[in-house]
């Protein structure tokens, strides 16, 4: 009998210590997922591989601190005299600075946009965001500043990752001078019970073209039928777009924006400056994105 007992203890940790290897094993993989996205890949010729090579535009960047030394924005800006251009203010995900997008910012820029990304990291009730694109609106009217009538006042786009992504939301929806905004661009959009109370979005409200990016390893924080409910709820009346990256993990948009990068370039460039190149890649049936082997679950309406 004591050896009978022997046996069956050492199955039952053998059992339990499988259990707790695969256990671990699963934990690694599903980690693994959620933080490595794979390589970018764009089809040569198309207009995602276009917008995802550098612009033609040297950027130069400008710290903003204020009175006691701390920093509060980055501005990134194309090298021009005499031009006015387009503002894009980006809000960044939890934790996260202007230093985890520095090349993708850096990558705007080079295709003719000023973008201003804050210092803060936790962008989701949008107030930062707004506070962005007053500075620089009000600097667009100062003598003395180096943007002194360099903004294109009426083209106003915002982007964000994450928190973020809800905080361009709510910039627009949640604050009188919201429509100062005339698009938001939503990636790694986080499922409305993952969002504190003070940054839950309502895309109901929204008034201007929407558009949400995701990955298909984000299948925690931002899975797929989340972000197919927030273009559900989404004003009817507006443009809308949906589109999941294969392979993209949460932060794939971070450092130089990954799989995101050329039709996030190309959808700015559609809003913002009339750019009828990158109509095809969103526009009707056969879009270049809804054709493309490396998006899913493409889903549009109004886009016209």
């Amino acid at each position: 009998m004591p050896q009978m007992n022997r046996i069956i203890r050492a199955k039952w940790f053998l059992w339990l210590t499988g259990v707790v290897v695969f256990l671990i094993i699963m934990f690694s993989v599903v980690s693994f997922l959620l933080v490595n996205s794979v390589s970018a890949t764009f089809e040569p010729g198309s207009v995602e591989e276009k917008y995802s090579l550098a612009g033609v535009y040297v950027v130069d960047t400008l710290e903003i601190k204020d009175d006691q030394g701390e920093q509060l924005y980055r501005i990134y800006f194309p090298q021009s005299m005499d031009t006015r251009h387009p503002l894009i203010a980006w809000g960044n995900g939890t934790g996260a600075l202007p230093d985890n997008y520095d090349q993708l910012l850096r990558h705007l820029a080079g295709w003719g946009f000023i973008v201003i990304d804050t210092y803060s990291q936790t962008t989701g009730t949008g107030k930062e965001i707004m506070a962005a694109i007053q500075y620089m609106l009000s600097e667009n009217e100062a003598t003395v500043s180096p943007f002194y009538h360099r903004i294109q006042k009426d083209r106003v786009g915002a982007a964000g990752h994450s928190q973020g992504s809800t905080g361009v939301i709510n910039a627009h929806t949640n604050f009188e001078n919201g429509n100062i905004i005339k698009t938001v661009v939503s990636i790694a959009l986080p499922d409305l019970k993952y969002c504190d109370p003070e940054d839950v979005y309502d895309t109901s409200a929204l008034k201007i073209p929407f558009f949400v990016l995701g990955g298909t390893r984000d299948f925690i924080i931002s899975p797929t039928d989340s972000n197919q409910l927030a273009l559900k709820n989404a004003n009817p009346d507006i443009p809308t777009m949906m589109a999941m990256a294969k392979g993209a993990a949460h932060t794939a948009i971070e450092q130089d924006g990954g799989q995101h990068r050329g039709y996030l370039t190309a959808w700015m460039r559609y809003w913002l400056m009339d750019d009828v190149e990158t109509k095809g890649a969103f526009v009707g049936n056969s879009a270049e994105i809804r054709m493309s082997n490396h998006w899913t679950d493409v889903q549009s309406s109004h886009l016209q």
